[in-house]
């Protein structure tokens, strides 16, 4: 039941620009144990049937919920998700063992926030898809594998990048009208075979990198997230009661799910 939570969080988290499911897997302290069971999927599939139908579930069934809340509370549900992943970082932190690096978390921080400059200030909206060719599913494939591949990394957010290079706005419309247009469950199915196959091979590779470098990547991954808080956080709206209702939402719901969230 833990795996199917954590594949829902990540397929919430698909849709916040600023969250990663990279980072939900690291600070659950599950993204060692995924790579682990992709290296023997025939063995321990189970365990990633449950990631893959709780990230589905999450983005159908959380794609117009998520996309009321950013139109009518959107600095409130920002506050709400940073505040989930701040929740875990002191307790995350006494159980990694390594030694903090400075040049890598200044690195990832300041990347962070220079590719936050690139995002489009005016969301785009879209009310047309179009036809259900090869070549627009294969785009969409790749377009997944891209999210995927990038998302599997803690502290980047695969939704951020996409937005700066145009897609997001697309998955997104598909996955919110994909209930009331059941046609779209086809490119939304495209999309996800190449978000899965960037993700297995994103995961790989970082599992790799985090192996032969580990001090540093982890120092990297720190100033990543950090640096995704501030982008995600709305500082002028943070000084309420709203606020501080939203930590207590936020604590007692990382406390009963007890994600090390």
């Amino acid at each position: 039941m833990k795996y199917f939570i954590v594949g829902l969080f990540i397929g919430i988290a698909s849709f916040i620009p600023g969250i990663s499911g990279g980072t939900i897997l690291y600070l659950s302290g599950e993204f060692t144990n995924f790579t682990k069971h992709l290296e023997n999927f025939g063995q321990d599939y189970p365990y990633l049937i449950q990631l893959i139908i709780g990230g589905f579930i999450g983005v159908i069934t959380f794609a117009k919920i998520i996309e009321f809340c950013f139109m009518s509370f959107p600095y409130s549900i920002k506050i709400f998700f940073a505040f989930l992943v701040l929740l875990s970082l002191p307790a995350f932190y006494h159980q990694q063992k390594f030694k903090f690096r400075l040049f890598p978390f200044l690195f990832g921080f300041c990347s962070l926030l220079w590719l936050a400059q690139l995002v489009p200030s005016t969301p785009i909206v879209i009310t047309h898809f179009p036809k259900l060719g090869l070549p627009f599913l294969a785009f969409l494939a790749l377009c997944g594998f891209l999210d995927g591949f990038i998302t599997i990394i803690p502290g980047i957010s695969g939704s951020m990048i996409m937005m700066i290079l145009g897609p997001y706005y697309l998955y997104k419309s598909i996955s919110a009208n994909v209930l009331t247009k059941p046609l779209l469950i086809i490119p939304l199915i495209s999309y996800f075979i190449g978000d899965f196959t960037g993700i297995w091979l994103g995961a790989k590779f970082t599992t790799k990198i985090m192996q032969k470098y580990h001090h540093f990547c982890h120092s990297l991954i720190w100033g990543f997230i950090i640096s995704s808080l501030i982008i995600l956080l709305p500082w002028s709206h943070l000084l309420s009661l709203n606020t501080l209702i939203i930590f207590l939402i936020a604590y007692i719901l990382s406390q009963g799910l007890n994600l090390k969230m």
